[in-house]
């Protein structure tokens, strides 16, 4: 997305924050798990890692990580942020400092839990389990410094999650061996799979503010044909041989899952359709449709849309 978007668009700067909040998440969610499998737990408990479920047609909620043992079901949520942070109440958020004294605000991790607990227990009732949901936020940055912390609420650091769930061990049984199967089955018939592509739709975008032309994805800078067969970057001199196959799962990534003959031309910024006709032919697409009305999509991949 980053590489098709012109330097100066007015969403540059959202996309390059939210590719990076997107990176140090998942870097902390793995962190934080290898902190989860060091503790011991009885042989009955599922854990499960990025779990998408739905309870309306409409509507679906994410959990980092969810555990189900015979006496809790815990909800995980894990935040990897550097600098100071203080809990705010009303309304609910996080205000962040940097050490280079840049401020942000940031969700409440306390509200996205307690909201998903919500969600979790209602998932539960619309299938006939009457269980209550814990939560706990951990904070996957040892040297993140925690101001105003609510009293009512699990904060932790990741070294302290073994402690934590030892604790947990002396709550009372609320599920048997049988109904924790039983769940875990539903919850992995019924997972929904994160799409968001394409991304223009997904971040509010007009594909038409989008960069066409082959694209460098060394450096985002524009290709230029050195051969037949052979494109080359002048700002990293890299050569790329056919980048058609690039350019068309750009367009699929970002723009819609159906692509035609003048889309192409455009998009890829060939010199008429017969040169589109090429490139579509000489892919793996699959074509649908007849005479004007043609149209390629994905083949044997999963389509995005």
């Amino acid at each position: 997305m980053i590489a098709r978007i012109p330097p100066d668009h007015r969403k540059v700067n959202y996309l390059r924050e939210q590719l990076y909040r997107i990176g140090a998440g998942y870097s902390g969610e793995c962190n934080v798990d290898s902190y989860i499998e060091r503790s011991r737990f009885p042989k009955s408990t599922k854990i499960f890692t990025d779990v998408h479920l739905r309870i309306s047609p409409k509507f679906t909620f994410q959990i980092d990580t969810l555990i189900i043992t015979e006496r809790y079901v815990l909800i995980v949520e894990v935040k990897n942020i550097k600098g100071t942070i203080r809990f705010v109440q009303n309304p609910p958020h996080l205000e962040q400092v940097l050490e280079t004294g840049h401020e942000a605000v940031i969700d409440c991790p306390v509200y996205q839990i307690e909201s998903n607990k919500l969600n979790l227990d209602e998932w539960f009732f619309q299938r006939g389990i009457n269980l209550k949901t814990i939560g706990l936020v951990v904070l996957a940055n040892p040297n993140t410094k925690v101001k105003d912390v609510p009293q009512d609420f699990p904060i932790i650091y990741k070294k302290q999650i073994p402690f934590y769930l030892q604790s947990l061990r002396r709550s009372e049984p609320v599920l048997s061996p049988a109904q924790i199967n039983e769940i875990s089955r539903k919850i992995a018939i019924e997972q929904q799979e994160f799409n968001p592509f394409p991304l223009c739709s997904y971040f509010n975008i007009d594909h038409q503010d989008l960069r066409t032309g082959f694209v460098c994805h060394y450096c985002n800078q524009l290709l230029q044909r050195k051969s037949s067969r052979t494109w080359c970057c002048q700002s990293c001199e890299k050569d790329v041989k056919n980048p058609y196959e690039s350019g068309i799962s750009d367009w699929f990534m970002l723009v819609k899952n159906s692509l035609t003959n003048e889309e192409c031309r455009k998009f890829l910024d060939l010199k008429d359709s017969n040169a589109a006709r090429y490139v579509l032919s000489t892919s793996l697409l699959v074509k649908k449709g007849k005479s004007t009305r043609t149209f390629y999509i994905l083949g044997n991949t999963k389509t995005h849309h």
